[in-house]
């Protein structure tokens, strides 16, 4: 999962952009993300974070990059052809 957006707070916190596996997932839907060694410099202590909001991550590969999902696929088709538009209403 890559970060959208920073986490809130002093000190180290994780910045949008970085990305990692997901170690643990709440009761309440919050994650556990162990980041990815190579999307932090070098020395930094930070390598959990914790308590994050599944709105605040996107689904991406091992390098990071965002992976888009068969259904967010369709969906842009279907806005393309101007189903959900309102294009085909009379």
């Amino acid at each position: 999962m890559r970060l959208t957006r920073a986490e809130p707070g002093t000190g180290p916190v994780a910045q949008a952009g970085e990305w990692g596996k997901i170690r643990r997932i709440s009761a309440r839907g919050a994650l556990d993300i162990e980041l990815a060694g190579y999307s932090r410099p070098r020395g930094v202590a930070l390598s959990m974070v914790s308590d994050i909001p599944q709105t605040n991550v996107i689904p991406c590969d091992r390098r990071g990059v965002a992976l888009e999902l068969p259904h967010e696929a369709r969906w842009r088709q279907s806005e393309a052809s101007g189903f959900r538009s309102g294009k085909d209403r009379g």
